[in-house]
């Protein structure tokens, strides 16, 4: 079920739940939406698709968390920039249980996603869980309902305020948003992933035996790394494995597909484990496909068996290894792209753009998987005194709905800027803007559209936000 409502089909459902803020979407910009207006005294129902929060570093378990690539404008040993006051609390929490790393950022997706409910729920936010955003009230640009998928039927919930944190931009799209979604010449998405965990692994072995190899940026342990266990292997970076992953696929270990794209992560607090940001499938990009969603879930197991075989016999530390953990959620990199107020694009982000009404501050590059060649030739070409881009609070305002915001990897950007603003940091703090939004517009008796949003960073400031 997806799309608007058709034909007054519901329009005899009763109000089943409603609040002031209606946060759609519970990764890592909703939970930080929802629990940003909570704080500020708004009314919150969450409503989240699965069986809990956290998203793509959690259902997904994309890990490690990228960084704003921002060191340099700090004094040695300072942190980057934050623009998220929420982001030190949750760091705090996670420290509670050795399940985050400060200086690589790493954390344990599973623990994540307890303590973001921990907090919504300590925040007196609502939660309602395996619900699916499948429709939406709308008239005159503005947003009066949304209509949800449980299992006992569909549920009525009103809002006054309803922000859009998705990833797809479900509510956008059923209310009537315009919306991109692809690259613009094709059309095509960025591929889809299958993540996993593999248990059992003698780390020390396995470090010792990337270390052999001469020391680069594909493979090596956490005694040399910077942070934790690393190794990458694909068909156009290469990598110091790759004879290796070439060799297996000669001996009918591995087939041409385990060759595109492989990477491997250790976990923060597991001793013998590591994370592996693959399958990916470049046959596969339409996230909002259930057919393609289904068949990068069935294909994605397969090849995480044949590649369990292959760690078996190939890396040394991986004798006794076995699968500890698949991915309940099929990783998206870019699928729709909301029309907002304001969308940023590839030139905002290499000419390091500044804005006035600025939530977010980064300096991530264009990060596309599949088109090797787009941007390799761009530097950033900004103030090398302020080397960074920002995000501003038009990116989180909805082009021709008054009371929806977005956040996330669907806010306003096009396609290559989008590859960049997805990381999970600047996911939290245009998250929080949005929150903080959505309760300012109610004590002020106005709509999000009508906020300055440097209004909206002050008072993130003034509630522990970090920006240079």
């Amino acid at each position: 079920m997806s799309g608007q409502k058709v034909n007054g089909k519901w329009d005899s459902l009763q109000t089943w739940l409603e609040a002031e803020v209606v946060v759609c979407g519970g990764g890592t910009a909703g939970a930080f939406a929802a629990i940003a207006a909570a704080k500020e005294g708004a009314e919150v129902l969450l409503v989240e698709a699965m069986g809990g929060l956290g998203g793509t570093p959690v259902a997904g378990l994309v890990v490690p968390m990228m960084t704003v690539r921002m060191t340099e404008v700090r004094e040695e040993g300072e942190p980057e920039p934050r623009c998220s006051y929420l982001d030190s609390e949750l760091t705090r929490r996670l420290d509670e249980y050795g399940a985050q790393m400060r200086e690589g950022y790493d954390f344990d997706p599973l623990v994540l996603g307890a303590v973001l409910e921990q907090m919504c729920q300590d925040s007196g936010v609502k939660l309602l869980l395996q619900a699916t955003v499948c429709g939406a009230d709308q008239k005159d640009g503005r947003i009066s309902a949304i209509y949800v998928a449980c299992r006992d039927g569909i549920h009525k919930i009103e809002g006054k305020v309803f922000v859009d944190c998705t990833g797809d931009g479900s509510l956008s799209a059923a209310a009537g948003a315009g919306f991109e979604a692809g690259q613009p010449q094709t059309g095509i998405n960025q591929p889809m992933s299958l993540r996993y965990m593999v248990g059992g692994v003698d780390l020390d072995k396995l470090g010792a035996f990337f270390d052999s190899f001469p020391m680069d940026w594909s493979a090596y342990s956490a005694k040399k790394g910077e942070r934790n266990i690393y190794a990458a292997v694909s068909r156009v970076g290469k990598g110091v494995l790759q004879p290796l992953f070439c060799q297996a696929m000669e001996n009918g270990d591995l087939i041409a597909q385990d060759l595109e794209y492989w990477q491997l992560f250790g976990v923060v607090g597991r001793d013998d484990t590591i994370a592996l940001n693959n399958p990916e499938f470049f046959d596969y990009t339409n996230a909002t496909d259930p057919l393609q969603l289904t068949s990068v879930l069935l294909e994605g197991k397969k090849a995480i068996l044949r590649q369990l075989k292959f760690y078996r016999k190939y890396f040394p530390g991986c004798e006794n290894a076995y699968v500890s953990s698949v991915a309940s959620m099929v990783g998206i990199r870019e699928s729709r792209r909301v029309h907002t107020r304001y969308e940023l694009t590839a030139h905002d982000l290499l000419s390091q753009k500044k804005f006035p009404d600025h939530i977010s501050q980064a300096n991530y590059p264009v990060d596309i998987h599949g088109m090797a060649n787009l941007f390799s030739d761009d530097k950033p070409q900004g103030d090398t005194r302020k080397p960074w881009y920002e995000i501003p609070y038009g990116c989180l305002v909805v082009r021709n709905l008054d009371n929806l915001l977005v956040a996330g990897r669907c806010a306003g950007a096009d396609f290559v800027a989008q590859s960049a603003i997805r990381i999970q940091v600047c996911c939290r703090s245009m998250g929080e803007a949005a929150g903080i939004a959505a309760a300012m517009a109610l004590r002020a008796g106005v709509e999000p559209t009508r906020l300055d949003g440097a209004r909206v960073r002050e008072r993130m400031v003034e509630l522990g936000a970090d920006f240079i």
